[in-house]
Formats: structure tokens, sequence, C-alpha cells
């Protein structure tokens, strides 16, 4: 049961969590308790007794029952506080509990004037006035941040708060802040944002458990204190706010001198739920808005495509009759310089027409092309090259290219004609003077992104993104600009067949062109290919086994705890000695440790010699860079199951730890 809490739900929350917290089985029978819980009860042992058995001081024993199925709550009135009582689910959807989560709680002022149901009363009408105002926005409004400041001031005004932050969690990179201070308590954003970054590792794990509030106290001791400290508030409430089971933002709203009341934090919970709906409705309605656009571009391109098929084969029919003629005529007319002039000419714009014609051809019905590995550095370095040798001096380019690029199957000479046709076309936007970036990046399409890539396969994909400053593109042109024979530029210049061809390149490669562009300020081409994908591995099943891995170099522990995750294992990641005693005496199952033998404050040794002392049992394997460790060390006498030199060979530590658990 506790492997499988700690599996789900990851260890930093339940470790990092400053309130008394406890873990009971299905029968309420505590299985795991951190410190704090057990300073609450002063008692000998936790570890077995029943709920019933816990509050035995208390009047309301008959009360509590043998199981719970929703959220209930106790007061502790000799205590100051009160119990919260959560049921944890193995399956969500079955809703079979497998245990409980106890966690001990402030008990949260009350309004207590002799006016409270009037007060009551006032607040309801001017919540229900309120939602009618956000939800008449929500019709009319088509900017989340337009409706997430109205909701912000409206959740600091029902909870009588002195700020709001909104702060947003999507899967773009960065985290997006929206902030209501009216009184000029934040001093400095930056080191705020800083705290919440860093806070909000633990804090979103703790809500997406709990699925409801966290009361933040400027208290050393409670989770959330250094939002509340680079704040100044006396308290913050954080309210999720869930969409689909999907934690998409949170709204906190601080006080700087009390508590929240709780009908203040239940008309905050109201606003947050509602920020959540307003922010997907929202999101939603622009991707389809998007998604039905690319679809009909995408359906248009198709049809013009088989149309000029079969045009274009028809046409090159015909040239090839001009083309006959035209040799025939040289024989049998006049060889003088004017007649041989036009009959040039002629031939020239057959020329002309015949390669327009392969184009065509080429995206209606694409003739098969040599695939091969293609590597996008080597690729990205020719096109470099070839720009700075053949562009005007007075356009600069800017690279951002990652490294370790996927590597992609394709025709390199097809990809690399589509990449310097952006870059020419870039170039002439500039009209010659400009910068130009050209950028490359790895990323994964999946679930949790795979609605912002509607036309695209979930996997990995190589994005290259062509950039430029210069004269942008009209928005009324961006549904065209695709099209054969669509330009902006001179008929001198252009044929209009360049973009055309290139989308057709980059669908046969299954991949996608998309493209993004201002007036004035510049357009950007975002080309995503797939990746060369290796034939996938069968994943090895969870074990449910859970190793300690102790290490204090980061880049190694991270590496090792990869890969044993990778092979089904849960790991719990330390850097000392001391966290190791830490965690080993909170009572939780670990069925494995690797010690590092070199680390901070306490060897690895030490460590090892402080494990024996708890009697737990487990084995220890002892990692070590030292060839005397090796050679001289008497594993016996340290309870030391086995010893794995560094660096690492993983499959020798893989089949040691497999010997062992």
């Amino acid at each position: 049961m506790t492997s499988s809490i700690f599996t789900k739900y990851s260890p930093e929350v339940l470790l990092g969590n400053f309130s008394p917290l406890a873990i009971t089985d299905e029968k309420l029978k505590i299985i795991w308790y951190n410190n704090s819980f057990k300073e609450i009860f002063k008692l000998a042992r936790l570890k077995g007794k029943s709920l019933k058995e816990l509050f035995s001081f208390a009047d309301y024993t008959d009360e509590i029952k043998d199981f719970y199925i929703e959220q209930t709550s106790y007061s502790l009135p000799a205590l100051n506080k009160q119990i919260q009582i959560t049921p944890l689910y193995g399956d969500e959807k079955k809703k079979t509990v497998k245990g409980y989560k106890l966690e001990i709680l402030p008990v949260f002022e009350q309004t207590s004037s002799r006016n409270e149901n009037e007060i009551l009363r006032k607040h309801y009408v001017d919540f229900q006035n309120e939602l009618q105002d956000i939800l008449m926005m929500m019709v009319k409004e088509n900017s989340i941040d337009n409706l997430s400041e109205a909701i912000l001031l409206k959740s600091i005004k029902s909870g009588d708060g002195d700020f709001g932050l909104i702060v947003f969690l999507n899967d773009s990179p960065g985290t997006k802040f929206k902030y209501s201070d009216p009184n000029d308590i934040i001093t400095n954003k930056s080191e705020v944002e800083k705290t919440i970054q860093t806070d909000f590792k633990f804090i979103t794990k703790w809500l997406e458990i709990n699925k409801h509030s966290l009361t933040a106290l400027n208290q050393s001791d409670n989770l959330g204190y250094n939002i509340c400290s680079i704040t100044g508030c006396h308290s913050i409430l954080i309210s999720p706010c869930f969409f689909d089971n999907k934690l998409i933002a949170t709204l906190l709203v601080g006080k700087t001198k009390s508590n929240f009341t709780l009908e203040s934090i239940s008309l905050i919970e109201q606003f947050a739920t509602m920020l959540a709906f307003a922010i997907s409705n929202i999101t939603t309605r622009e991707l389809n808005t998007a998604l039905e656009n690319r679809l009909l571009q995408a359906q248009k391109l198709e049809t013009i495509g088989k149309l000029s098929s079969g045009m274009a084969h028809d046409f090159g029919n015909l040239l090839s009759s001009i083309f006959g003629s035209v040799n025939l005529l040289r024989k049998r007319v006049d060889q003088s310089e004017s007649v041989q002039k036009l009959i040039d000419n002629i031939e020239n714009c057959s020329v002309r027409a015949r390669d327009l014609t392969k184009g065509l051809l080429s995206f209606g019905k694409p003739t098969p092309k040599r695939k091969e590995l293609v590597k996008p550095h080597q690729l990205l370095g020719e096109i470099i090259k070839i720009i700075t040798q053949t562009f005007p001096k007075t356009i600069s380019l800017k690279e951002d290219i990652e490294e370790n690029l996927y590597d992609l199957v394709g025709n390199s000479t097809e990809i690399y004609q589509v990449l310097l046709n952006l870059c020419v076309n870039a170039k002439e936007a500039t009209e010659g003077k400009g910068t130009i970036g050209i950028s490359a990046k790895n990323i994964t399409i999946d679930n949790k992104n795979h609605s912002y890539f509607p036309l695209l396969s979930q996997g990995n994909y190589v994005r290259f993104s062509i950039e430029d400053n210069g004269v942008g593109i009209e928005e009324k042109n961006l549904t065209k600009i695709f099209d054969p024979y669509f330009s902006t530029k001179s008929k001198d210049t252009g044929s209009g067949l360049g973009l055309y061809v290139s989308y057709g390149i980059i669908k046969a490669h299954k991949g996608f062109i998309d493209v993004s562009s201002k007036p004035g300020v510049g357009t950007t081409f975002d080309v995503y290919i797939p990746a060369f994908e290796l034939p996938k591995e069968k994943k090895p099943e969870p074990t449910e086994k859970i190793i300690l891995l102790a290490d204090d170099e980061p880049m190694l522990g991270d590496l090792l705890a990869e890969l044993l995750e990778m092979n089904g294992y849960s790991v719990i990641k330390v850097s000392s000695g001391k966290e190791v005693l830490k965690l080993l005496t909170e009572e939780i199952k670990v069925d494995l440790a690797i010690i590092d033998y070199n680390m901070p404050e306490m060897s690895g040794l030490d460590t090892i010699a402080e494990i024996k002392k708890l009697n737990l049992n487990i084995p220890i394997i002892l990692s070590s860079g030292s060839m005397w460790v090796e050679n001289e060390l008497d594993l016996s006498e340290y309870n030391i199951s086995s010893q794995v030199q560094k660096p690492y060979e993983f499959e020798t530590m893989l089949a040691t730890i497999q010997k062992l658990i």
C-alpha cells in the first residue's frame, strides 16, 4: 500500500509536507506518518493505531466511521486544530479506496458577529452579482488576459484580500504570472516569481493529490512559508484551477494581517473553478478556430494539387509537341538571325513552362525519392555556409541550434531545398538589410500538448524555424501564401511556386509547415519533420520496488535514476547521509539503498553504520570510484550487500540490484 502511494504521488510531496500528515490502510490503521504528526500526539508508537484509538480523548469517538467515501473533517478543540480525512483511490474511475490521508490543519477564523446571518446573506448576494458579471464576460470575451484580471479582482474583493496573483501552468516554456496589487505589497516581482517557481515544484504536487486549496501561513514549518515571507503576507490561499482533472492554473489571494474565514475560502475556490473553465473555454475556442483554418488550408491545397497534377500532365504533352516542332523548325526555315532569335524565344519560354510543370507535378503526385538518414546539424551547416558566402553583408545572421538534434529520415536534397528557399524569402523580406534567425530544436508531441499540433501525430520532431524582421505578411495573405502562383513579389523575381512546392515536400515527409507574421515586424516559418525512431523495445513492467539513491553528484544521480525508472523501479534521490537517515526514520519502506562512498558531512560508510543501528535489514550497495574501497574494505563488517565501482556499467548495476531484490 505504502509503495503504491509513493509510486503514484512523488515522495517529495509527502516528505516535503511540513503539516502533520499520516497515511492509513483501508481499515483506517496508520501505516506511515511524518515527524510533525508524531509530535502532535506524543505517543511512543503510532504505527498500527486505528483512528478511534488515536482520538480516544475526544468526545465524539462514536461518530468516527469504519470507512469514508468523501473528504471529512473533525475539530480537535483540545489542540485548537482540525483533522481532515481524505480517501486515497487505487482506481479513480472505480473509486476503489486503498487507504486514507490524515492531515492536521489549523482552525480557520469564523465570522463571529451578531449580524452573522446578515453578513453571510450579503456575501452571497454580492457573490451572485459577481458571478453574473463573470458569466456575461465569458460569453462576450475572447481574451484570457482580460477575463483572468476580472476574476482576480473579484476574488480579492470576496476574500477580503490585500493582493492577488494567478500562476498559469501550461506546456509552453516558463510560467506566466498575472498580478493585482492595489496596495503595492509586492516590491520585487522577479524574486517573488523565482520563489514561486521553486516552491511550486512541491505545491503543485500537493494540489494534484489533495484536490483542494492550500492555506500557506507565515510560519517556518508550513508548506508555502517562503511565498508568504517574500510577499510579507500572514496567510495566502492557493486555490487550484482544475479542468478535465488537469491542473492548468492556481489562484493566489494574500492577506497581510489575518487568516481566511471558511466563507472566504469557499468563495475564492468557486472563482478558481470559474477561472479554470474560462481558460479552457477560450483556449478551446482558439484551438478550434486555428484547427478549422488549418484543415481548410490543407483540404484546399490537396484539391489544388490533384487538379494541377492532371493539368500539368496534359500540359507536358503539349510542351513535348512544341519542343519537337521547334527542333524541326530550326532545320527547315531560313537561318537568318532574326528568325533564329524568334525560335530561341519560343524555346526559352517552353523551357520555363516545362520547369513550372515539373513543380506542379512534384506537389500533386510526388515522385518517389531515395530516403536516407539525414543529420540536421550537417544540413544546417551547409545552409549557413551558403548564406554567409552569398547573402549581403548588411544582413546579420543569428543561430540558435540545439545540440544533439534528432536524426531524420527523408530526402536531404528536398529538405535542404525547403530550408534554403525560406532563407532566400527572408532575405528578400528584409530588402537586403536586417536580421535572419535560424533555429532548430527537438520537440516531443504527446497527450499534454497534442491539441497545439492537431495535424501532427504524436512523437518526436525537429522544429526548424526561419525568422526575419522584414516587411511581414498582411493577415489577408497568410491563408494564400501556399497557393500555387501566389506571390507578393514582382513577376520578374518570383514564380509563386516556392512555398507551394515546399508545402508538398514537407507533407511528403509527414511533417508540417506553419507561419506567423505581422506587417512591419517580421515573419517566422516553423517546419516540423518527424525524427527517426528505432523500433521500441517492450517496457519492463513496474516492479513497485523503491530504491533509495544517495549521491552528491546530481548528473550521475539523475542518469542512474532515469535508467532505473526505465526498468520499472521507483527511485527516491537524496544527496547526503543526513537526508538518508531522515527519510528512513520517517518509516518509509525502501527495498534497497545505493550509497555513494564520498558524500559531504557524513561519508557513505558512516551513513551505512547509522543505518545498521536502525535494524532495517535492507540490502545496501556501496558505490565508489576508489580502488582502496574495492580492494581493502571488508563489506561484511558494515552489512554491505555489494559494491559497485564507478563509473557505472549500467548492466552490471542492474544485474546486482535484480540479484538482491
